[in-house]
């Protein structure tokens, strides 16, 4: 699992728009931060197994804000190392890692390469 890293928004994980979003996603996709964000989700699903998470579980777990959870969950969506199922907690999609899907439905990725106005998770303003 070391050598997981998703960069599917032009070999970048993704940024907002904003000349200081792109700067922050270029630094953290070349230092290292994007890659440990992504394997410390990853670890968090193992353990969470077929009950999973949302992004503000992940959020309030790894204190980030959520950008960086729904960032992390979309790279690793986009690249199947996880699920988003079609079922909510709190009003928020729930992830799992593929192999505890089960018998539940999914949704494929719904991302944009430009600019998200909204949560594909909650609806939430980004």
């Amino acid at each position: 699992m070391g050598e997981i890293l998703e960069l599917p928004y032009d070999n970048t994980s993704g940024f907002s728009g904003s000349d200081s979003s792109e700067k922050r996603a270029r630094e953290q996709d070349k230092n290292g931060t994007t890659k440990n964000n992504q394997l410390m989700v990853l670890e968090f699903l193992i353990v969470k197994k077929e009950y999973g998470a949302t992004w503000k579980e992940i959020a309030d777990r790894f204190d980030w804000h959520h950008g960086t959870a729904s960032s992390v969950l979309s790279n690793l969506h986009f690249g199947d190392h996880v699920s988003r199922l079609q079922e909510t907690r709190n009003g928020c999609k729930v992830y799992v890692l593929s192999k505890y899907v089960q018998d539940k439905k999914t949704e494929v990725h719904g991302g944009k390469k430009s600019k998200i106005q909204k949560c594909w998770n909650c609806g939430v303003d980004v």
